[in-house]
């Protein structure tokens, strides 16, 4: 496994997978995979998802989107970080991420599913990217690469463009417009693909978020779950807010 990644382009399955409608098991463990299919989460009927022993670094947030996935296992990868809006599915009951030495967080939606994270968490750092991280005492998450700004209980206002983005969303969803009616022209192309697909929902209000959260750690061994592991990880739940309102009052544990 000493050889570079560069000398071993990972080869996923062809985009067409997304026209697999009826598609319900999918296994592509120990591929050397360095991206999932893009058109993965057209996969409607796709219940379970292996992607064991990989190099995957991040999981596609579409991904979430996945309206009938209940069981995905990614154990054995190179995640440092989860898409704010895993577990949110009400679907999705068993994550295993066990082996993803990188892994330190695991987004608070998750909490009462059945999850695996056994082996995450070890004291190194995230050489291949630069990721913006959290840290709350001792204890250090990474955070998705998207995300553009950490708010804490100091900061108030929201930055320009979260505001404009939101004000976007809230229109066009609220009046059951299109949002294709925006075009490229009167918004960048990299803008109108997050306004369909938000970062993420804020895990107390569910508010969409797009470039700024407001994070909060409950570390796993202070949880009821402490016991299940029994010191094999170090990882926390990481509550993602849309505002320091929610983020003072959210509680995991209520």
């Amino acid at each position: 496994d000493g050889i570079p990644c560069k000398e071993l382009p990972s080869r996923p399955p062809s985009a067409n997978v997304g026209d697999l409608k009826e598609l319900q098991t999918l296994d592509i463990s120990t591929n050397r995979l360095l991206t999932l299919p893009e058109r993965l989460h057209l996969c409607l009927s796709l219940q379970y998802l292996t992607v064991d022993r990989n190099r995957l670094w991040c999981v596609p947030r579409h991904l979430c989107q996945l309206p009938s996935l209940n069981e995905l296992s990614m154990a054995g990868n190179r995640l440092a970080f989860l898409p704010l809006d895993l577990g949110r599915s009400r679907e999705l009951q068993y994550v295993y991420v066990d082996n993803n030495i990188h892994l330190k967080g695991l987004p608070s939606f998750l909490y009462n599913k059945v999850i695996g994270c056994s082996g995450c968490g070890a004291p190194i750092q995230v050489s291949e990217v630069k990721l913006l991280s959290f840290s709350s005492g001792q204890l250090t998450v990474f955070l998705p690469a998207e995300v553009k700004a950490i708010g804490t209980e100091k900061d108030h206002v929201l930055p320009l463009q979260e505001l404009a983005m939101r004000t976007l969303h809230h229109t066009y969803h609220a009046s059951l417009k299109d949002l294709d009616f925006l075009s490229p022209v009167s918004l960048p192309r990299s803008l109108l693909e997050l306004l369909h697909c938000p970062l993420g929902h804020c895990h107390r209000c569910s508010e969409p978020m797009f470039t700024i959260v407001y994070p909060k750690l409950f570390p796993l061994r202070e949880t009821p779950m402490a016991g299940l592991h029994q010191g094999r990880t170090t990882v926390s739940f990481v509550a993602y807010c849309c505002s320091t309102q929610c983020l003072q009052t959210f509680d995991l544990l209520s």
